[in-house]
């Protein structure tokens, strides 16, 4: 009788189960699909349980050809299906990955009231972004995100942030003077006084040296192994984004889910014991973003932060989100805006005129860097042009109202920045050319639309970063203007690549020239 009753139990729920997962993988995901299209968003056709990839997959294929150097046209590239399916089905479209429907959104009034909107909710990270993140400011919703967002904040005060430029300035001339050894090294007997730098290895090696210093009161070399494993990470984070996952798959213990975990842990271990090491000081003897959540974990903070509290789980969490989001983005700037003033010498030479005309030889100061008009130019063009990322995410947790469609609950919004930055129709037929001229009038005025430039994204969970960010790319390249000429060196292949940064596949090579 028990024997009986047991494999009826078991066939209830071996069929319920199925119920389950038949709903979650195919029954809901097209309910949504279903609803979207009856409003008119079109897509390609709905597949159960594996959803787009084949043919996203073959979209791709193709796209790692490199391109030409003087193209800035990347969107095929980077987002090979919005190109194809944009054409077919209109800038807003819809398809699957798995059981996940996805909603393009380009136009940018949407992504303004979508990012504006605190019920459009993060997604919830995946164990990849949860290992580089933890739940600090870049995953955290709600009251969470609320508080620690306006607990960090005086860390990035412009007064503060003017402190740094000093250290800044030296750490730049540093790498610089390195530079200039390799040249005295190099010289040829005729004289020829040029040599080859990847600037894209020396840029992150010097931004993250500027965050180890200005946020954290630490050197480098205690982050170094840090930012080298939080590659991995980006690595691991990019795959991902682009296959199927089944539900609880990070918890099996495979072989690359046991490398991810012990990643994670010598992350950890590394930033806890930057932050005990500071438990240990003085805290009065600094002045960094460090300090604030410490006094947060000591319940020293005054004002209307006093009720704020952090554990050291929280300042670890925070401090891979700074250690990753403080030197990764700034150097893709820098990179890009060098590869750009490259390819066209007389803008390298308006703004290194600029340059010598404000601060001459000097260290520049944060007053100095406020006047520099054209360098906030070409650096605002090399933000639209090459974004550090390419796509924003909310997700629906009820059926909510956006324009003039009703979006079903359970829907991922995909918000393509990039395309909305390279979009004619906002920026005119040049809109894949470098022209810095566009921002001569501020950024509200650039585009068509207001909101169409947004490198650092819009609204309440904008960057709280970016003016540290445009502070050092400032810094640098004043300093390197002030000292070099370049070009591109012939070996460099033109392969802009997405991972969880948009960088160059081959690195950066550039043929540096010091100025007499």
């Amino acid at each position: 009788m028990f024997f009986q009753w047991l494999v009826a139990v078991t066939g209830i729920a071996s069929i319920l189960g199925v119920g389950r997962l038949l709903r979650d993988l195919w029954w809901q995901p097209w309910q949504i699909c279903k609803r979207l299209q009856a409003q008119g968003v079109k897509g390609p056709p709905f597949i159960p349980i594996v959803g787009n990839l084949a043919e996203l997959a073959r979209l791709a294929q193709g796209t790692s050809t490199p391109m030409e150097r003087s193209s800035h046209e990347i969107v095929h590239r980077l987002l090979p299906y919005c190109k194809t399916w944009s054409k077919l089905y209109g800038d807003t479209f819809v398809y699957t990955i798995g059981s996940e429907v996805r909603l393009t959104i380009a136009d940018p009034g949407l992504i303004k009231e979508i990012l504006s909107n605190k019920d459009f909710r993060k997604v919830s990270p995946n164990a990849l972004v949860r290992d580089m993140f933890g739940n600090g400011l870049a995953v955290a919703e709600g009251e969470k995100w609320e508080q620690e967002r306006r607990m960090l904040n005086p860390g990035f005060h412009v007064d503060k942030l003017k402190a740094m430029v000093e250290t800044m300035s030296e750490l730049t001339t540093k790498m610089l003077n390195g530079w200039e050894r390799r040249i005295v090294r190099a010289k040829s007997p005729k004289g020829v006084q040029t040599v080859e730098i990847d600037v894209l290895e020396d840029y992150q090696n010097l931004t993250a040296e500027v965050i180890s210093h200005t946020a954290f009161g630490t050197s480098y070399e205690a982050g170094n192994r840090v930012f080298k494993l939080q590659y991995f990470q980006q690595v691991m984070v990019a795959e991902a984004f682009k296959s199927m996952h089944l539900p609880g798959q990070s918890y099996l213990p495979t072989p690359k889910n046991l490398n991810r975990l012990k990643i994670r842990k010598t992350i950890e271990d590394k930033l806890r014991q930057i932050v005990e090491k500071r438990l240990q000081q003085n805290e009065t003897q600094h002045n960094d973003l460090l300090a604030i959540m410490i006094s947060a974990y000591k319940s020293q903070l005054l004002g209307n932060q006093k009720n704020l509290r952090m554990s050291i789980q929280d300042i670890v969490d925070e401090c891979k989100t700074f250690f990753f989001a403080g030197h990764e983005t700034t150097a893709s700037l820098l990179t890009w805006t060098t590869m750009l003033l490259s390819l066209h010498p007389d803008w390298q030479e308006r703004v290194r005129a600029e340059v010598m005309d404000i601060c001459g030889r000097r260290t520049p100061t944060s007053g100095m860097l406020s006047q520099l008009k054209l360098v906030g130019m070409v650096l605002n063009e090399a933000l639209r042009l090459y974004p550090a990322t390419s796509v924003l995410t909310r997700c629906t947790e009820r059926d909510m109202r956006l324009g003039k469609l009703m979006i079903p609950k359970g829907t991922v919004l995909l918000m393509h920045m990039l395309v909305t930055m390279h979009n004619k129709q906002l920026w005119g037929e040049d809109a894949d050319n470098f022209s810095p001229e566009r921002f001569s009038e501020g950024i509200a005025y650039a585009a068509k639309h207001p909101s169409a430039f947004m490198p650092f994204s819009i609204g309440p969970r904008s960057c709280i970063g970016q003016t540290f960010a445009l502070m050092e790319a400032k810094v640098v390249l004043c300093r390197l203007l002030q000292r070099f000429r370049f070009q591109l060196s012939p070996t460099y292949v033109h392969a802009p690549c997405q991972g969880f940064i948009i960088k160059p596949q081959y690195g950066m090579q550039i043929l540096l020239e010091p100025i007499g």
